[in-house]
């Protein structure tokens, strides 16, 4: 019962701060958000795979030779989970499949057809996204 005694002085302060950080315009990041990436459609020859590109270091800054290698699940459907660090509920994210060589990475056969996927970002251990070829 002391312990809890010595902690309401520390409780009370920090709760008449609250109002002064929620005042502030404080913005959250959190270590990692987590989304399923899938793309259906997509047939690769062998040495080559599916792959999600996108605006985010995760997902290669737009660069296809560090896009995100997904796993076929079942074929020709392929998806993969994606952790994304410093992000925050909200934060849109825009990416597309691809089909490319394994080795060597720039050797990209197929883009996807449509414009950039979208996905916002959100607190769900079900947040999944999808594209087509």
């Amino acid at each position: 019962m002391g312990r809890i005694r010595n902690l309401s002085p520390l409780a009370l302060a920090l709760s008449a701060m609250l109002p002064v950080v929620a005042d502030a315009g404080a913005t959250w990041t959190y270590l990692s958000l987590e989304a399923t990436f899938r793309c259906e459609n997509g047939t690769a020859a062998a040495g080559y795979s599916v792959y999600a590109v996108g605006d985010r270091a995760e997902l290669g800054n737009g660069n296809t030779a560090n896009a995100v290698r997904l796993s076929p699940s079942p074929y020709p459907t392929w998806s993969g989970k994606i952790k994304f660090s410093n992000a925050k509920p909200g934060d849109i994210v825009k990416w597309k499949c691809i089909v490319r060589n394994e080795n060597p990475p720039y050797d990209v056969t197929s883009v996807q057809p449509a414009a950039d996927n979208q996905v916002t970002l959100a607190f769900s251990n079900t947040l999944t996204t999808t594209g087509t070829f």
